[in-house]
């Protein structure tokens, strides 16, 4: 608990030095950019304490206690979005009954599992994958945080703080792997399955049409924040949910001694068939290489039992493809 106040408190730090650097350099009201990086200092905080094995042990225990408490728990991830939106002026009572509907579904649907450990994947894990999945694909919480303008990076990492307490603390999954910090191992793992994925990927989307060389120099700083960026909201929030939550279920709920490979297969191949949607529908040619990329990112998770290497063979191939296809 020691290490979150920490965090918590360094995030707070963090969220009064940007306010003072930003109201210097932009003429923004102050009033409103407070409000903002509140709301994101919490939320954040939310995003990295999950991580912390002590605090997630510590809610898993008060949520045993009592259904009451456990069900009403993670509506304290409304407050971000009550001190943003009254704060810059953009409160509205549908965004915030979408954001309670979205916390309260797949919360809901895993209260009858709270008392046990997670062992074998049951049709109420699996809808409550889809009510994490389908709202943010579908873009149902677009137009929620919107000052200064509709923001994009509040919608995953809210939706890893739901995932992470509906299942984490509430579905008492272990093997989720959700850590954000980087060991050695995670470094040497990412790279080597983003090298393995870039010489089967790469010939295999220039020959389907799919990619198309267009190189474009860029700065060494956009290149290292365009990767932190979309490690941070695009390759957690997928990692989460396709490695940590859908292919630790299904490894656990096969039987054999290649349940580990066959667990891996299903998950890509599901992750593949997730990219279906984007233009044009049915795009046959971005899923069959989502679902060899998730190949490579569930070898990642596989080997390390870590989302922050699978994340990085994620943010990677897509770091590449922004800026050289």
């Amino acid at each position: 608990m020691q290490k979150a106040a920490i965090i918590v408190l360094g995030l707070g730090m963090a969220v009064a030095a940007a306010e003072a650097i930003i109201v210097w350099q932009v003429p923004l009201d102050p009033r409103r950019l407070a409000a903002f990086l509140t709301a994101f200092a919490l939320l954040l905080a939310v995003f990295v304490g999950f991580s912390h094995v002590p605090l997630v042990k510590w809610l898993r225990q008060m949520a045993v206690q009592s259904t009451a408490l456990a069900a009403g728990m993670p509506f304290l991830l409304l407050v971000p979005y009550v001190i943003y939106s009254l704060g810059t002026g953009v409160f509205n009572v549908l965004a915030l009954g979408k954001l309670a509907i979205y916390l309260a579904v797949p919360t809901w649907l895993l209260l009858p599992d709270r008392l046990r450990r997670a062992e074998r994947v049951g049709w109420r894990d699996f809808a409550a994958m889809l009510a994490l999945a389908v709202p943010m694909s579908a873009e149902w919480l677009a137009g929620i945080w919107t000052w200064p303008e509709d923001l994009y990076f509040f919608r995953p990492i809210f939706a890893v703080c739901v995932g992470a307490y509906a299942f984490l603390v509430v579905r008492n999954l272990d093997g989720v792997g959700y850590r954000l910090s980087f060991r050695k191992g995670d470094l040497i793992d990412g790279a080597a399955n983003f090298a393995g994925f870039a010489l089967i990927g790469i010939p295999l989307g220039l020959a389907l049409g799919f990619l198309h060389f267009r190189p474009h120099g860029v700065p060494l700083w956009s290149l290292g924040f365009q990767l932190f960026a979309i490690y941070l909201t695009i390759a957690v929030p997928e990692e989460f949910l396709f490695r940590g939550i859908l292919q630790n279920f299904l490894v656990r709920s096969l039987h054999g001694n290649r349940r580990s490979l066959y667990g891996l297969v299903i998950a890509s191949l599901i992750f593949g068939a997730a990219h279906l949607h984007h233009a044009p529908v049915p795009n046959w040619r971005y899923a069959i290489l989502a679902a060899l990329a998730g190949m490579f990112y569930g070898n990642a998770f596989r080997n390390r039992q870590r989302l922050s290497a699978a994340a990085l063979t994620h943010a990677l191939v897509d770091t590449v493809w922004h800026f050289w296809f």
